[in-house]
């Protein structure tokens, strides 16, 4: 994904805490790795999970002369893109299946939202 820079005395340390104190719970976690000037956090799903795909995200912190750049790499989509579709088959093949699957259309609404 292509940079952005946010202008400003701002720095990556700040944004990192931002990004851990909204990511770090329920059913994803979050962890920095990195120098002062040069961050990257990284947030993906739990490994045990009540219910969902398995998703990672990374996000580079670096700090530039007039504030800090950050991009954002590519999302792990194939446990998320999976799960509509298994889904929609089961419930294709029973319709009584969508209870059972309660639980992963609560959580890709969630996560789509």
């Amino acid at each position: 994904m292509e940079p952005r820079v946010y202008h400003g005395n701002i720095t990556p340390g700040t944004i990192a805490q931002a990004l851990m104190s909204e990511f770090n719970h329920g059913n994803l976690r979050a962890q920095t790795l990195g120098q002062d000037d040069h961050l990257t956090v990284q947030i993906a799903t739990n490994q045990i999970r009540s219910s969902g795909g398995q998703t990672a995200l990374s996000i580079h912190l670096q700090k530039i002369e007039d504030g800090v750049m950050v991009q954002i790499g590519e999302q792990q989509w194939l446990g998320c893109g999976s799960k509509p579709g298994q889904t929609a088959i089961s419930t294709l093949l029973n319709p009584l299946n969508i209870l059972g699957r309660l639980d992963d259309i609560a959580q890709m609404y969630k996560a789509f939202r």
